[in-house]
């Protein structure tokens, strides 16, 4: 009777209450941690909440070098190296440099320019090191660079001959040998040179041999006419000097001072291509002689920053060469006397008036002062 009473009564709408509830806390417990939140739920979580730390140690136990990041402000304490966090309750998140989870890799610090560079060894736990390779150049680019190179390279051991050169001031200009320039380039007699034509400056493959069995060479300016060789000038002999002057004999040349004047900028073998020798003060139109006897391998203004230039060859070793004239008397193939009057003093590009006198031996630029007689 009691039994039909309770399967006939109709249930009461608390008791369904509390068995619902008993059953979602069961089936809670049962899910336990690894309850997943909908993906809204996780963002609110992670916005209040400060990200856990986690170390990289990798399943051999060995910490890998991480870079550091700036310091975040979250009220919770650092951290050390190795030290495993547990995330917040509800999030789960894949820790880096485990198995199965994201991995780190080096990061190179190559140059630019094609080269690989490799970081600090770092041990993945697959045991494999990861290299980061810097931007290379193409193949197109390297090409390009390296014709570059060789283009201004080879222009700068090249010179275009130009209306009234001579082999003599080409030489000059790039303090060589005018013989160790013929045979660079396979010049033979009479050494004639032409417009428009390319020489090879560079005479480091000419041997001392071959250039001492160089005979004498005419001078032949490009795209002049013939030259009268060994006349002398009559207004270099009408004013040349007289009286006795000191001298001094140096491998059988004998010299003498071009001017009166003091020396106002000595000889250094550092100095500019514009100051291989010394700057002697003078008035302008004052003579400039003739520092020792020879021939007139040069006349003339083609070589910048030098003015009015002559050049006079002495022996095949020994050139000496005059700038910074205001009148010149000479031209080339001119024979001429120690104390000849070959030009007059002019200015320099600053104003100065002056003569700059240089000595050449074997090409190259030497100190006046050793050969011309002591003051």
């Amino acid at each position: 009777m009691l039994l039909a009473n309770l399967t006939t009564r109709p249930p009461r709408s608390g008791t369904l209450g509390r068995s619902a509830l008993l059953l979602a806390a069961l089936l809670l417990q049962a899910c336990g941690g690894g309850y997943q939140a909908p993906l809204d739920d996780q963002s609110r979580v992670l916005e209040r909440q400060a990200p856990p730390i986690y170390s990289t140690t990798g399943p051999s136990g060995n910490t890998a070098p991480s870079p550091t990041s700036p310091a975040r402000t979250s009220g919770t304490s650092a951290v050390a190296a190795g030290v495993r966090v547990q995330p917040a309750p509800g999030v789960s998140v894949n820790v880096a440099n485990e198995p199965g989870a994201i991995q780190r890799s080096t990061i190179g610090r190559a140059q630019i320019g094609g080269t690989t560079s490799t970081s600090p060894s770092n041990t993945n736990p697959t045991g494999t090191n990861s290299t980061a390779t810097s931007p290379t150049l193409s193949s197109a680019e390297r090409v390009a660079n390296s014709t570059s190179v060789t283009s201004a390279t080879s222009a700068a051991q090249m010179h275009t001959v130009v209306r009234g050169d001579t082999l003599y001031s080409i030489a000059w200009r790039y303090s060589v040998d005018y013989r160790a320039l013929a045979l660079a380039n396979n010049l033979a007699p009479p050494y004639t040179i032409y417009l428009n034509q390319q020489l090879n400056v560079d005479i480091g493959n000419v041997s001392t041999t071959a250039i001492n069995n160089v005979p004498t060479i005419p001078v032949a300016p490009a795209g002049d006419p013939a030259v009268n060789i060994g006349e002398r000038p009559t207004a270099a002999v009408a004013n040349r000097r007289v009286g006795s002057v000191p001298t001094r004999v140096v491998d059988d040349v004998i010299w003498q001072w071009p001017i009166e004047g003091r020396v106002l900028r000595s000889f250094s073998s550092n100095a500019t291509s514009t100051s291989k020798g010394i700057d002697i003060g003078g008035r302008r139109g004052e003579p400039v002689y003739a520092a020792a006897d020879g021939d007139v391998v040069y006349s003339g203004r083609g070589i910048q920053g030098q003015g009015d230039l002559i050049i006079i060859r002495h022996s095949a070793r020994y050139l000496s060469a005059y700038s910074q004239n205001t009148n010149m008397l000479v031209t080339e193939g001119a024979r001429i006397r120690a104390g000849d009057k070959i030009a007059e003093v002019g200015t320099d590009p600053r104003g100065s008036e002056l003569l700059h006198f240089e000595v050449r031996v074997d090409g190259k630029p030497a100190d006046p002062s050793q050969y011309l007689p002591p003051r």
